[in-house]
């Protein structure tokens, strides 16, 4: 049995980008069939109620295309688009034909693959959702997102413009979806400790050098995570069930002391635990 065991941090803590472009793309290597026989709704209930009609979208479908927008996996059809969200505690499987299979507690959803291969959805509290649109771009959950923040589109001109229209603090700008998508409290906290640039620090006061090196430092997190396999805080797995390994890299996020020998600082921000030193920090 190969387990995609994509169980996302607990504690109150949302996955983040790293952690769900690492399923989105365990389930790309580890599919055997792109044809559906059918689906199965185990418990339509969470955060949204799964929609009955998913089963006549994509009973003998055939999947184009998987990919991730935001902290969405993607999985495209030609007459439209399967779309999820881990929640908190999302778990994804991928359970191989001629095993056993039987329901577990939380079980949800079920892609039955004309190869006999299932793709189950498990999730405890039911914060996650499976949703189906015609086209991704017109629906509420996804059409005021952000630019991706490994495109192109995160440009210094940009992120430059948003910071000055905005007096909030710069790690609130840069976990708003709707401005940069993906990024959560710990790549925001990292990359911020990377640029040197204090988290409560008001976004309309950063330099367009600030914004530069920003940048630079949520593209250089975020990829070397990805890399990693995401962060491990309690029982985030990869698909080998091992956890990710970006934990061991974490320069402030749920750290005590700094490289440079400060103690680290968590303070409270628009309700979030925001880590810093505030030496390396200005």
């Amino acid at each position: 049995m190969i387990h995609l065991k994509i169980c996302p941090i607990i504690i109150n803590i949302m996955p983040e980008l790293p952690e769900v472009e690492t399923v989105c793309n365990a389930i790309k290597k580890n599919i055997r069939s792109k044809d559906i026989n059918k689906i199965n709704i185990i418990n339509p209930n969470l955060r949204w109620k799964i929609d009955n009609k998913l089963t006549g979208y994509l009973k003998n479908n055939r999947i184009k295309k998987i990919y991730r927008r935001a902290k969405y996996i993607i999985i495209e059809f030609s007459n439209g688009s399967l779309f999820i969200h881990l929640g908190m505690t999302g778990v994804i499987r991928l359970l191989k034909s001629k095993e056993v299979v039987s329901f577990k507690k939380h079980d949800h959803f079920d892609i039955l693959f004309k190869n006999g291969d299932i793709l189950r959805y498990n999730d405890v509290r039911k914060f996650g959702s499976i949703h189906w649109a015609k086209d991704i771009s017109k629906h509420f959950l996804l059409t005021n997102l952000g630019v991706e923040p490994l495109s192109e589109d995160l440009t210094i001109e940009y992120l430059y413009n948003k910071s000055k229209s905005k007096n909030v603090a710069i790690k609130n700008l840069i976990m708003d979806q709707n401005i940069i998508s993906g990024i959560g409290n710990i790549y925001a906290s990292e990359a911020l400790y990377y640029s040197g640039i204090r988290p409560s620090k008001k976004s309309h006061n950063l330099s367009k050098r600030n914004i530069k090196k920003l940048i630079i430092c949520i593209k250089n997190v975020l990829n070397k995570a990805i890399k990693a396999g995401g962060t491990t805080l309690k029982d985030f797995k990869k698909v080998d069930g091992k956890p990710g390994y970006f934990k061991q890299k974490l320069a402030v996020y749920d750290q005590d002391v700094c490289k440079c020998g400060n103690k680290i600082t968590n303070k409270k921000i628009n309700g979030r635990s925001s880590y810093y030193c505030n030496v390396c920090q200005q």
